[in-house]
């Protein structure tokens, strides 16, 4: 009669391994297939954590300012602080996280934003109404929910950098105003502009270390500093930015046909001489020809038909 005996159930280690006693056994390293992990480099303030506060940290998805699409964004402290979340991929890399490999080897950066520039498109929007409204009517988007958070992130004073604003400090209107907004966006630009040149940060594009680099001008730092700051800004904005700061467009340069010769493949009916140099050639005059030897006449004189050739010797036989 068979045992009805349970099977005693064999414990696991941490690693995957079965642990069964005595009996010694290869551990195997835990691979898992589908990782739910990733790297991040962020301050020790964005994950510290405070008890008097809520320490959960979100991850959700905002609309971006200048493209309008879908970007990922951290929210701590309450909804207080947001970043964003810069993604650096290479094609072939990957991660070793203890004994796991994670094959998606992208490493991700946090970086505080300004929530002012985030909760601009929202203004500009609402402001088509010429109405004031409360910040809890300005940013609504069903595409994008999560925007509420940006009501905790954004301080009322700092809207008044960019706003026109009623009411008292329990109740609050706001209306876009372009003029604020523009000598907001300067300030801005001048200051990164600042930072820029303190650090000595090169601004010329070159990445070669071995060339020698001149120190940029304050114009060059400049046009550097709002192509920062304007990464953040619709399109319509940037443009009114650029003509508030007088910074001019620069045309697209074209490569030169120097550096760029034509095809050496051209075809041959289109290339033409532009010159005769048939009449500098000297035609053979066979008159002038050398006396043929006694040999080479008597040669001449011999019949060759039904001889064969010289080259006849050297073909392969056929096959009868």
């Amino acid at each position: 009669m068979p045992s009805t005996r349970k099977k005693k159930e064999e414990p696991v280690d941490v690693d995957g391994t079965i642990d069964d006693g005595d009996k010694e056994t290869k551990k195997q390293p835990f691979v898992v297939k589908d990782p739910t992990q990733w790297l991040f480099i962020a301050k020790d303030e964005v994950i510290k954590l405070d008890p008097n506060t809520n320490p959960e940290s979100i991850v959700c998805g905002l609309k971006h300012p200048r493209t309008g699409q879908r970007c990922l964004f951290l929210f701590s402290n309450e909804d207080k602080d947001i970043y964003e979340i810069v993604q650096f991929k290479e094609e072939f890399r990957s991660w070793f996280i203890g004994e796991t490999v994670q094959h998606d080897g992208s490493l991700y950066i946090t970086t505080p934003v300004d929530p002012v520039f985030l909760i601009l498109p929202y203004l500009i929007q609402a402001a088509k109404s010429e109405k004031f409204m409360t910040l809890d009517q300005i940013v609504i988007d069903e595409d994008f929910p999560e925007c509420r958070r940006l009501q905790s992130s954004c301080q009322s004073d700092h809207l008044e950098n960019v706003s026109d604003v009623k009411g008292d400090d329990d109740f609050k209107a706001y209306r876009y105003n372009k003029d604020k907004a523009l000598s907001w966006l300067k300030l801005k630009t001048e200051n990164v502009c600042k930072v820029l040149e303190k650090k000595n940060v090169c601004v010329s594009g070159a990445k070669t270390s071995e060339l020698v680099q001149s120190k940029a001008t304050e114009e060059e730092y400049m046009r550097y500093a709002f192509g920062v700051v304007s990464d953040y800004l619709p399109t319509e904005l940037t443009n009114l930015l650029r003509e508030h700061l007088g910074i001019p467009v620069v045309a697209e340069k074209r490569p030169s046909d120097a550096k760029n010769p034509p095809s050496k493949r051209a075809k041959l009916e289109d290339i033409t001489p532009n010159e005769d140099y048939s009449q500098n050639v000297k035609h053979e005059d066979k008159s002038k020809k050398g006396k043929a030897s006694t040999a080479q006449k008597k040669l001449e004189k011999v019949d060759k038909s039904g001889m064969k050739s010289m080259m006849s010797f050297f073909s392969p036989k056929t096959k009868s």
